[in-house]
């Protein structure tokens, strides 16, 4: 039997915790395939990504990754257990047997144990609870968790970005009720909210740290990675504000009552505080709250520019998208069913359906902020190999 192993991955930017844990994760599995799912040009906690899909795409099939798919905008920027889901259905239709994360406790038995606490229905019941007296959800979880489990080594991680995320992907494939090996790879050297390198090895926070300050950071990133183009993050963060300055101009504030994630009249809010803001990161640290936290916001901006419709929340998103593939990855994909070989989809052309033009947006909107000319790939053929013409983007 074929052994196909799956992985998740953001890239924001391609560093070399990522470069050990895919070469930690092929080593310890020895896979015939390896396939990676990507965000494009946001990330789930709402950030803009300093590189775009389509170098992503590059860089992975240059580090050994045979396929390439998108997780698209509608998948992404979402919370935490639909950005599983979404990236592990994908996965489970281009028939993964494997699935390797990292994480910052490498216990499946612990990790499993606090996914049977989320599943238990006191768990949901005392989450609204916290929610109703104030709490962010993050809080509320946290709270619920420590009502239902004495722990503390549980305790202790069960907030952390890499476990919440692991516990997602763990409930995901619970419910797809197929068998999908799991690899645990442990994070080294650096925690995920890091703000200062640690070494070679150092968390993405503290790597776009140095992109915001105009620093080197070719010490932290693989050396295929070095001529790759990054984006001005100051730039293209206060371009955003900009934007979402206008958007007020143009709606009343009632209008963005029918946009995803907007509730409580948080709108109103941002109203309030965009007037006279200058700067990006200011105003997400001035508009949140301990119900709406600083990645829930930035989501939010995101999903306001977009117009993403409200009937997308707490809905599972998905298509079959083919950013890249080596030739043993086109060979792959030639013997898969020809029910998921129909679902591909190679190119933007003649697309019309909303995940798909909500993606192009998106793109568009990512050119529009970085300087970028990043759109027009979406209408060309997936990338094959792994040579890239960086000048192109």
């Amino acid at each position: 039997m074929c052994k196909v192993l799956g992985l998740i991955l953001e890239l924001n930017p391609f560093h070399n915790g990522h470069h050990y844990f895919l070469r930690e994760t092929k080593a310890k599995l020895n896979p015939d395939l390896t396939i990676a799912v990507i965000s494009g040009n946001y990330t789930m906690r709402g950030d803009i990504s300093v590189l775009d899909k389509f170098t992503k795409t590059s860089l992975l099939l240059v580090s050994g990754i045979d396929i390439v798919l998108e997780l698209p905008f509608i998948s992404t920027v979402n919370s935490a257990d639909y950005f599983a889901a979404n990236a592990v259905n994908i996965l489970n239709e281009f028939g993964v047997t494997d699935l390797g994360f990292g994480v910052e406790l490498d216990n499946f038995n612990q990790l499993n144990q606090m996914k049977t606490i989320i599943d238990n229905p006191k768990f949901d019941h005392m989450v609204r609870h916290y929610l109703n007296k104030g709490h962010s959800y993050p809080a509320s979880c946290f709270q619920a968790l420590k009502q239902l489990n004495n722990n503390q080594e549980i305790i202790e991680n069960f907030t952390l970005p890499n476990n919440t995320l692991a516990i997602q992907y763990l409930r995901s494939i619970e419910r797809l009720q197929r068998k999908i090996n799991i690899t645990l790879i442990k994070r080294i050297d650096s925690n995920y909210f890091d703000e200062k390198t640690t070494g070679k090895i150092s968390s993405a926070t503290a790597i776009r740290g140095l992109l915001r300050d105009n620093k080197d950071i070719t010490a932290y990133i693989p050396d295929f990675c070095w001529e790759a183009p990054l984006v001005d993050l100051n730039k293209a963060e206060n371009n955003l504000l900009l934007l979402l300055k206008y958007r007020f101009i143009q709606e009343k504030s009632e209008y963005f009552q029918n946009i995803f994630g907007i509730s409580e009249g948080i709108e109103n809010r941002f109203a309030a505080f965009l007037e006279n803001e200058t700067c990006y990161q200011k105003f997400i640290k001035n508009i949140q709250t301990k119900r709406y936290t600083a990645n829930k916001i930035k989501r939010l901006i995101l999903h306001v520019l977009l117009d993403t419709d409200k009937k997308y929340e707490e809905t599972c998103q998905y298509y079959l998208r083919l950013l890249g593939s080596n030739q043993k990855g086109l060979a792959y994909i030639r013997n898969l069913p020809k029910t998921i070989k129909d679902k591909i989809i190679t190119s933007f052309k003649n697309r019309t359906d909303e995940i798909s033009t909500t993606e192009l947006r998106a793109s568009r909107l990512y050119d529009l902020i970085t300087g970028k000319t990043s759109a027009d790939n979406e209408f060309k053929i997936p990338i094959i190999g792994g040579k890239h013409e960086y000048e192109n983007n």
